[in-house]
């Protein structure tokens, strides 16, 4: 079951234009806008692959 729902979190990122990459026991998520490192991929969904907002100090 773990295995499908990674897949199809891997089709979501490839549709979103994100690479996906195994990063120090989780995955690194690097695409425009977006360089994040998250500890599973199942149950990843769209908004999850937005830019996070971002503020001057």
């Amino acid at each position: 079951m773990i295995e499908q729902l990674r897949d199809k979190a891997m089709q979501l990122c490839a549709s979103h234009g994100v690479t996906v990459r195994p990063y120090a026991g989780g995955w690194w998520l690097l695409g425009q806008q977006i360089n994040r490192v998250v500890g599973e991929l199942a149950g990843l969904c769209a908004s999850d692959l937005s830019p996070l907002p971002t503020s001057p100090r």
